[in-house]
């Protein structure tokens, strides 16, 4: 009887260790919140009850930009409610990290979904979206861009935090 409750209490305690619900909405680390979207198992609801990416500062880059160029297929990333992509959206770790980032440099969300587009394209259009390569090309743009950030003293006039990596580019966010 001591050795079956002993597997029960040891058994309640993996199974609550292992639910979803690691990460602080309000205070994430972007280390759990990757291996969380990676596994499939995020589910982190803001104060209004909804799974949604949580509120990410300019210290959470470093980290979040190890990421960008993973271009692994994610089944689920939470993409702004009025956001029309279907169930069965294709999405990339690597671009919804770099959409993450994004929103963090510009305010609360960047786009009303996490798919780089390009510009001269009819955003309806299925070949509006990047291809791998692309996508690559624009972590490379984000990353040449945090370099710049993290390069300039304190006491220099010129924010580049605010500068848009995809400024001169056919890039856009959807």
């Amino acid at each position: 009887m001591k050795n079956y409750i002993w597997s029960l209490l040891v058994g309640v305690l993996f199974i609550a260790s292992c639910s979803g619900g690691e990460v602080d909405f309000n205070n994430p680390d972007p280390e759990a919140f990757v291996k969380e979207i990676k596994a499939g198992t995020y589910d982190t609801k803001s104060p209004y009850g909804f799974v949604e990416v949580p509120i990410f500062a300019k210290k959470d880059i470093p980290e979040l930009i190890n990421h960008v160029k993973d271009m692994s297929s994610i089944h689920f990333f939470p993409t702004n409610m009025v956001a029309s992509y279907g169930p069965y959206a294709k999405y990339r770790l690597g671009e919804c990290v770099l959409w993450t980032i994004e929103s963090v440099r510009v305010g609360r969300y960047a786009s009303i979904g996490c798919k780089l587009v390009h510009k001269d394209v009819n955003e309806h259009m299925q070949y509006a979206f990047l291809t791998d390569n692309e996508v690559k090309e624009v972590a490379d743009l984000y990353i040449k861009w945090w370099n710049k950030v993290i390069s300039q003293p304190e006491y220099n006039l010129k924010d580049t935090f605010s500068e848009n990596p995809l400024e001169d580019t056919n890039y856009r966010w959807n």
